[in-house]
C-alpha cells in the first residue's frame, strides 16, 4: 500500500534550481540549458541521467558528455563540443561538418575558421572515411581546400596550391600508394591536375580554375 501523501511531499523535495553547463562558449551554453530547462523544478532523486542524455543527444555540435548530481539541487553537465572538419551546404543552409558524424547549422555556433568546403551530395561517413584514408598516406588534411564528391561515389580534392587530386571510385588506397610514390621522385607544379582514376596510371595535366 503507497502512501501517496508521502510521495507528493517527497517530490517538493530536493527540486533542482540550478543547471550548469561546462565546456562551451557563452552562445552554446545557453542552447543547452535551455534545452535542459526541463528538469527544473524536478525532483533530483527521480531525474534519469539516460532521461537527460535524450535531451543533450538533439544538440548535434556535441561530442560527449557527462552528468553528475549535486545534492540538493544542482545538476552539473561537462561537455566537449566536436571538431569540425569542413562547411557545405544542404538545401540552401550552411553546415559545420562534425566529427560526431552530424551536420550543425553554422548559426547555432560560435564561427569556425580555416575549415575545407565540401560540394555534392555526400553522407558525412563518406568523409570521415576518406580523410582516415588520406592521413594513413600521410596527406596534410590542413592543405585541402576544397572537396567534391561525385554521383559515381569517388572524390576529388583541391589543395592551397591549387593542385587537384582525381580519385577512383576503386582502389582507393592502391592509387594512392602509386601517387605517393611518385611525388618522391616528380615535382608536382601548383595548379596541375593529377588524374588517379585509371587503374595504375597517373595522368597529369594543368589545371585553371
Amino acid at each position: 500500500i503507497f502512501n501517496f501523501n508521502v510521495i507528493s511531499k517527497f517530490k517538493k523535495f530536493n527540486l533542482v534550481n540550478n543547471i550548469n553547463v561546462v565546456g562551451l562558449n557563452k552562445k552554446e551554453t545557453k542552447i543547452l540549458e535551455k534545452n535542459l530547462e526541463f528538469f527544473k523544478k524536478k525532483n533530483i532523486f527521480l531525474i534519469s541521467k539516460d532521461e537527460v542524455g535524450q535531451r543533450l543527444n538533439t544538440n548535434s555540435f556535441l561530442d560527449n558528455y557527462t552528468i553528475n548530481k549535486i545534492l540538493p539541487s544542482k545538476l552539473l553537465v561537462k561537455v566537449k563540443k566536436t571538431d569540425f572538419i569542413g562547411i557545405t551546404i544542404f538545401d540552401g543552409k550552411k553546415f559545420y561538418i562534425g566529427k560526431n558524424g552530424k551536420l550543425t547549422k553554422v548559426s547555432l555556433v560560435e564561427k569556425e575558421t580555416n575549415l575545407p568546403e565540401v560540394f555534392g551530395n555526400f553522407q558525412v561517413n563518406e568523409l570521415l572515411k576518406l580523410q582516415q584514408i588520406l592521413k594513413l598516406y600521410n596527406f596534410n588534411l590542413s592543405e585541402i581546400k576544397k572537396y567534391y564528391h561525385f554521383k559515381s561515389n569517388r572524390w576529388d580534392i583541391q589543395f592551397e596550391n591549387n593542385i587537384i587530386v582525381m580519385l577512383p571510385s576503386f582502389n582507393l588506397e592502391k592509387s594512392l600508394k602509386n601517387y605517393r610514390s611518385f611525388i618522391k621522385t616528380k615535382k608536382i607544379i601548383p595548379g596541375q591536375l593529377i588524374d588517379l582514376r585509371i587503374n595504375d596510371k597517373i595522368i597529369i595535366s594543368n589545371y585553371e580554375g
